[in-house]
């Protein structure tokens, strides 16, 4: 494909693939994840342990290790401007393995970040870097790659330079909805979004009935790309929507920064996919959505017809291989009355609310909403695990781009459980998740990017340590590595430390599986019996000490 006004700056020939197998991607740059667009390719690789090469010359600017996100990383530095990302690798090249270990042990923790001089480990085209492997938030073997612009740390869509990756497949297209956006709208005369399965002949998706909509209204698509050789679903790279021929409404998905990553949740018709779990791409633009990827925002998207007659829609989809498929509907548009709704109480997206009940506050700040919202709110009476009344701010179905900061009064609270206090928001299961706690003017406060339901609860109850393996003795003799399961009900794991014979020993943490793992190496003394002790705290200081003697 021809990039050119993608990446006109960049050479589309500059870079190699990571790897020296053929091409099968699990994800693509832009593809919808929680909360976050994709920002790389996802290459699926036969098994841990496949070698990574350098894309291109330059220095390894960044080595990571963390036990969430990328996992074990790489980052190059490249003299063009751009940088390479490797992410979930299994480990790094020996000397740099070594060199991050060494780290390690220094600043005593497994999650590091060190910035190499330029001059630490420079790399040709093609060099080995390290082994494929699935650390971090990664569920099998594959290498998270990404192009970065240097400067500002911008990723790139690396489809869009000329990797050799096989795509003749067009998007496919499931369902649409029309979604009323203001309160007179009505759609098929109902007021309220209507779904729409999507028929596909001779070539084209269409919607067979003419739609009736009444004052102001959006589509969105349910849709996803694929590629040869993969049965994974990939994201869309372009959409255009044309009114009566003319394109009123487009994007493409080029580069998407980190800062405006999180404004996914404005870019999908968020409810529905807390719902449903689909992803519906809105063909309008929020006011408060500040992605960087729309073209043309004709009206901001939004259909707004009054004329009584009816209007041709053409939506079309492509990829980064310009294959495109194309979905055909009728809209008959009616002006919308005109009424004002009285006494209405609202958070502003482009101000900082503030909202204050007695024993409860609420602080939104300016740009944490994507539109205008009406205020919702409700008590409820306490419950057993307690320690205030519960209260309702609007809908967990409703997006937060920042931080919402609550303060909740706690009843009956002992003086004794106030540093164990914090805020937990309590999903439509029942179950809670910490947001945190501080006491302040008699208040717990506490954060997270959400509405729903919150109350105050106290953590007492220390993490859980067990060994990751059922042994009837502890002759480890035999065995490369030493493991256990780490977990906690309520704040969170804030850390862990671990000693073998008074020395402290790195342990790597793989958070998704809540394992800590220590790989047997020249930190202990082999041929003897060892004393292991290990002590994990959580977020509330809560303690548990772990002890084991053992032979290696």
């Amino acid at each position: 494909m021809n990039i050119s006004g993608y990446a006109q700056n960049y050479n589309k020939n500059y870079f190699r693939l990571p790897v020296n197998i053929p091409i099968h991607l699990a994800g693509n740059f832009g593809e919808i994840r929680t909360n976050h667009f994709h920002s790389g390719i996802d290459i699926k690789v036969p098994f841990i342990g496949l070698p990574l090469y350098a894309a291109a010359d330059g220095y390894i600017s960044r080595i990571r290790k963390s036990s969430d996100g990328y996992g074990n990383a790489l980052y190059i530095t490249h003299p063009n401007g751009l940088r390479t990302v490797y992410g979930h690798m299994h480990k790094f090249r020996k000397d740099i393995e070594s060199y991050a270990k060494q780290i390690e042990y220094k600043e005593n923790k497994f999650e590091i970040t060190v910035h190499p001089d330029s001059t630490k480990f420079r790399v040709k085209k093609g060099d080995l870097i390290g082994y494929a492997g699935s650390s971090g938030r990664s569920y099998g073997p594959h290498v998270h790659f990404e192009i970065r612009e240097a400067d500002k740390d911008i990723p790139l869509n690396p489809e869009l330079f000329n990797f050799k990756i096989k795509d003749n497949i067009k998007p496919k297209i499931f369902f649409a909805e029309i979604v009323p956006l203001n309160e007179n709208s009505t759609i098929n005369d109902k007021y309220k979004k209507e779904k729409f399965k999507v028929y596909y002949k001779n070539g084209k998706y269409f919607i067979p009935k003419t739609v009736k909509i009444k004052g102001k209204a959006g589509i969105a698509i349910n849709a996803n790309d694929y590629m040869n050789g993969v049965r994974n679903t990939q994201g869309i790279f372009s959409v255009k929507m044309f009114v009566d021929d003319t394109l009123t409404f487009s994007y493409k998905l080029k580069k998407i920064s980190f800062y405006e990553t999180r404004y996914i949740n404005s870019f999908i018709d968020y409810a529905e996919r807390q719902l449903t779990k689909k992803n519906f791409q809105k063909l309008w633009k929020d006011p408060g959505n500040k992605l960087d990827i729309y073209e043309i925002t004709k009206n901001a998207g939004i259909l707004n017809f009054s004329d009584n007659k009816i209007h041709k829609i053409k939506i079309q989809l492509t990829d980064c291989y310009n294959n495109s498929s194309y979905l055909f509907l009728k809209i008959s548009g009616k002006k919308a009355e005109d009424t004002k709704i009285k006494n209405r109480n609202i958070f502003y997206y482009n101000k900082n609310n503030y909202f204050v009940k007695p024993g409860f506050r609420a602080s939104i700040k300016k740009g944490t909403l994507y539109k205008n919202i009406e205020i919702q709110f409700a008590e409820y009476s306490t419950k057993p695990n307690l320690y205030s009344n519960i209260y309702q701010l609007n809908s967990y179905l409703i997006p937060a781009q920042e931080n919402i900061y609550y303060a909740i009064k706690p009843n009956n609270l002992p003086k004794k459980l106030i540093s164990k206090a914090l805020i937990v928001n309590i999903n439509k299961e029942g179950n809670f998740q910490s947001l945190g706690g501080t006491l302040i003017n008699d208040f717990i406060a506490g954060k997270c990017k959400c509405f729903g339901k919150f109350a105050v609860a106290v953590d007492t109850t220390p993490p859980l340590i067990k060994l990751d393996e059922i042994k009837t003795d502890n002759n480890y003799s035999e065995k490369d590595k030493i493991s256990f399961i780490i977990t906690d009900n309520l704040s969170g794991i804030k850390n862990y430390r671990a000693t073998i014979d008074k020395k402290n020993i790195i342990f790597d943490y793989d958070k998704k599986n809540n394992k800590i793992t220590y790989v047997f190496d020249n930190h202990i003394t082999y041929n003897k019996t060892h004393k292991l002790q290990l002590k994990v705290t959580d977020k509330k200081n809560n303690k548990t000490v772990f002890n084991l003697t053992f032979f290696k």
